[in-house]
């Protein structure tokens, strides 16, 4: 699914980013009212919301149409962290068999940890189930157990 040039709202709270790696502004460049960006201003920009303002998990019906919201679940640390996050958002959506939109959805980011798209019910489903462990048990020969043959 072509998406077209992503671009992010970054809110109150996250770093600047200082590098051109990403179609970014901040909401501290706009004349507006003082506080946390909310959607109206991702719509009137059309970019999505990049948010740490937790209100925006849980149940939700948004009967908007709106560019996207990405809350990160914890604080970040600098501007890079930000990119490589929202970096790996943008790839982890647009693969597979059925990529999904950034458009009219939520998703919350563990920073270099998991992508989760938060459902209407406030359900958090894992964009990339692939990535989990699944441990299968280790044959005789390399779990170290050996039998010894009785003549």
């Amino acid at each position: 699914m072509d998406q077209g040039p992503l671009r992010w709202l970054l809110d109150v709270g996250l770093p600047r980013s200082t590098h051109e790696v990403i179609d970014a502004v901040h909401v501290e460049d706009f004349w507006r009212v003082p506080g946390p960006a909310g959607i109206r201003e991702a719509v009137a920009l059309d970019r999505t919301l990049v948010t740490c303002n937790q209100d925006f998990r849980g149940p939700s019906d948004l009967r908007l149409d709106h560019p996207g919201i990405v809350v990160f679940e914890d604080g970040v640390a600098d501007h890079s962290e930000v990119e490589r996050n929202l970096l790996h958002l943008a790839f982890s959506i647009g693969r597979g068999d059925h990529p999904i939109s950034l458009r009219s959805n939520r998703f919350l980011l563990r920073p270099d940890r998991a992508i989760l798209l938060i459902m209407p019910n406030g359900a958090e489903v894992d964009v990339e189930p692939w990535k989990q462990v699944s441990l299968a048990p280790l044959p005789a020969v390399l779990s170290g157990r050996t039998e010894l043959a009785t003549a």
